[in-house]
């Protein structure tokens, strides 16, 4: 099982000094990733997450996209495969618009995923709270197990599963975690994401991407009881409250951690 992690400072630090051993750096084509692709590229492959067009099976837009560009990209980052957040914004939706009339749209933005990628396509479940669907990110709710593994299946795609999604879906709809988790299509799980969260200010469960907990251990080494994940990916780059230090620390404590789940499930 191969480790991914969050390009930040702090994990080129660990990388440089040899503290921690990762097999991919996880990064998204915005923001400052072409003067940073240099020196990424040479430390470890890019596992690619993000174009920059805000890809999601729902986007209306996805002519935009280019392809081209694309998978050159991918080719020069050594990604594996190319994972796209399975949801649809409600700006994305028309008047109207059933469940059903959502599947087939998203699996039709999915074969066009599918069909001009070079490098096999995996689905990423979002999470469910008011913040993902009312605040800042205008999600519709399309986070159902059936739902998630319909497209998946019919469409013959890849899952990425987002453990910490899930964990949040679960937890704002006062769901188990593990009956909810065990509904979703882990026999197609190619990548897993892990990070730690916590609640927004009006106390409801939210993707903060802090460190790890005991919990969000112990979850990871129980759903590989049941999936079979090439990569597992740490999505933690450090919150605002803390400093270069505490992140370096925690970064090589939760990537040891990671690391040590993974090959324990090996043996």
């Amino acid at each position: 099982m191969y480790i991914a992690c969050n390009w930040s400072k702090a994990l080129k630090f660990l990388i440089e000094k040899d503290y921690i051993n990762v097999d991919y750096i996880k990064s998204g084509a915005y923001g400052n990733f072409n003067e940073q692709f240099s020196n990424m590229r040479s430390m470890r492959p890019i596992l690619l997450h993000g174009l920059g067009y805000f890809e999601r099976t729902g986007m209306r837009n996805i002519e935009n996209i280019d392809f081209n560009f694309a998978n050159n990209l991918i080719k020069k980052c050594g990604s594996p495969h190319y994972g796209v957040h399975l949801a649809i914004k409600n700006s994305d939706m028309y008047k109207g618009m059933t469940d059903e009339d959502i599947y087939e749209h998203m699996s039709k933005q999915i074969r066009i995923f599918k069909n001009n990628l070079e490098v096999p396509l995996l689905l990423e479940n979002i999470p469910d709270s008011p913040k993902e669907h009312q605040i800042t990110i205008d999600h519709y709710p399309y986070v159902m197990p059936e739902q998630i593994s319909r497209l998946v299946i019919d469409n013959d795609v890849l899952f990425l599963l987002d453990l910490t999604h899930a964990k949040i879906t679960a937890e704002y709809h006062g769901w188990n975690i593990h009956d909810y988790v065990k509904e979703l299509p882990l026999n197609r799980a190619m990548e897993i994401h892990v990070n730690g969260s916590g609640y927004d200010k009006d106390g409801f469960p939210s993707d903060t991407h802090e460190a790890m907990k005991n919990e969000d251990y112990n979850l990871l080494e129980w759903v590989l009881n049941y999936a079979n994940p090439k990569i597992v990916t740490l999505e933690y780059s450090g919150i605002e409250s803390e400093d270069n230090d505490t992140v370096k620390y925690s970064l090589k404590k939760q990537l040891n951690g990671i690391r040590y789940i993974c090959n324990k499930e090996k043996l």
